[in-house]
């Protein structure tokens, strides 16, 4: 069992205080962002569930005879990254032009399946073991004894595996925030009525002096060891009680009020981690140009509003919040290279993800896919292409984000060491 982790209540209140003066705060990021190391590093996951097409924004294959590329589409350099472009995605654009330095577009990625379910699971954990904890539940429950709800899903996928104790979903109905308001009591077939705040912080006193006594006197080690991990929690929940009010922990399920939450909660110390959905149909076996151009233009508006807003919040080691946390964004599989007779694309093993923040090599483009669209092979200790690398798989993924994270991957992975030369001494 891994121990649920208590959070400093002066310091989660005086973050609850920091936000509410961030209007008082210059829009934007300092002008010489601080460094931040490893352990500090935050992460929100944005999941695009059902299979993106890396052609129309992400993979410029236009010298590719065997990939249908889309019709107006025309590639862009900035620096030396490369993105494709089209003028009915003119938020790509934008992201682009203002965080293309601070962004490392990974192409060619191989997912080993084309099944949604499987590819959802390898892409998070690497593995199709329910015995596999995913990459934010990892990063979460490293630094568990720090926050109050170390990863917290808003929406999306959550594969916890023993680190279990880490994660919360917030539930798109409210579940937690009634759970923290009291108001989940009278949800039952039987409601009853709630005590007093009076009676209800007694009944927290007692208790706590009762865990108290077991944890320390009790004559079974495990027991001790079972009231202990109670114990904390139930100081975990006072915390996040005093706050009861003052978010909206249910989320919704609109990409917008998501990041509004994962804003907040990584802003104000309450987690390290937050992982959201774009809820878009991604799957797109017919109308394949006209579906994932919608998408991608949608999506990236949404990412220029979350680092936006990231870039107006205090942070828990620098001054503003986009400056000590990673955006990883990424689909659970790509689409092949060519369209079907429906003009639309199918599974495909492939794909590729962004990830824009700190701590990262940015403004490039590493893998790349060969002439079949299989991804190429990558050097570990430089990112680049060759022919001696490894395949830049999920596992491979995900141990490069644990070691950004400052975790190492041996620890949880078998003989994966990550791509260290995309990440910042």
């Amino acid at each position: 069992m891994i121990k649920p982790s208590p959070i400093n209540r002066r310091q989660l209140l005086g973050g609850a205080a920091g936000v509410l003066g961030a209007s008082m705060l210059p829009l934007g990021r300092a002008l010489a962002a601080p460094s931040v190391s490893g352990n500090n590093l935050k992460f929100v996951f944005v999941m695009n569930y059902g299979g993106w097409d890396p052609t129309r924004v992400l993979a410029g294959e236009f010298w590719n005879s065997f990939v249908d590329m889309e019709r107006d589409a025309e590639p862009v350099s900035i620096g030396d990254l490369s993105y494709v472009a089209h003028p009915e995605r003119p938020s790509v654009d934008t992201y682009f032009e203002r965080h293309a330095g601070q962004s490392l577009i990974l192409n060619g990625v191989q997912v080993p399946s084309v099944a949604h379910e499987n590819c959802l699971r390898l892409m998070m954990t690497g593995s199709t073991s329910s015995e596999r904890a995913d990459w934010p539940a990892i990063v979460g429950h490293s630094r568990a004894d720090e926050f109050a709800l170390p990863h917290i899903v808003i929406q999306g996928p959550a594969f916890p595996g023993p680190a279990g104790a880490a994660v919360t979903r917030t539930g798109s109905s409210g579940q937690l925030e009634g759970m923290l308001s009291g108001e989940i009591i009278g949800w039952s077939d039987t409601p009853t009525g709630r005590p007093g705040s009076q009676a209800e912080s007694r009944m927290d006193d007692y208790l706590s002096r009762r865990l108290a006594a077991v944890s320390e006197t009790h004559g079974s080690a495990a027991m001790r060891q079972r009231a202990s991990y109670y114990r904390t929690a139930q100081e975990r929940s006072r915390d996040l009680k005093d706050l009861a009010s003052v978010l909206d922990w249910s989320g919704g399920t609109a990409l917008g009020s998501q990041i509004d939450l994962a804003v907040d909660a990584l802003s104000m110390g309450i987690s390290r981690c937050a992982m959201l959905s774009s809820n878009y149909a991604w799957d797109s076996h017919s109308n394949n140009d006209e579906t994932q151009s919608s998408n991608f233009e949608g999506l990236f508006s949404s990412l220029l509003e979350l680092m936006e807003k990231m870039a107006a919040m205090p942070g828990e080691s620098t001054n503003f919040l986009i400056d000590e946390t990673v955006v990883v964004v990424l689909s659970e599989m790509g689409r092949t290279p060519q369209l079907n007779g429906d003009e639309g694309k199918d599974h495909w093993p492939y794909t590729s993800v962004l990830v824009t923040g700190p701590r990262f090599t940015g403004g490039r483009n590493v893998g790349a896919f060969d002439n079949y669209f299989y991804g190429k092979t990558v050097d570990r200790e430089t990112g680049e292409l060759s022919e001696k690398g490894h395949d830049l798989n999920a596992e491979e993924l995900g141990a490069t984000l644990l070691l950004a994270a400052g975790i190492d991957p041996n620890d949880h992975l078998t003989g994966v060491q990550g791509i260290s030369g995309v990440i910042e001494d």
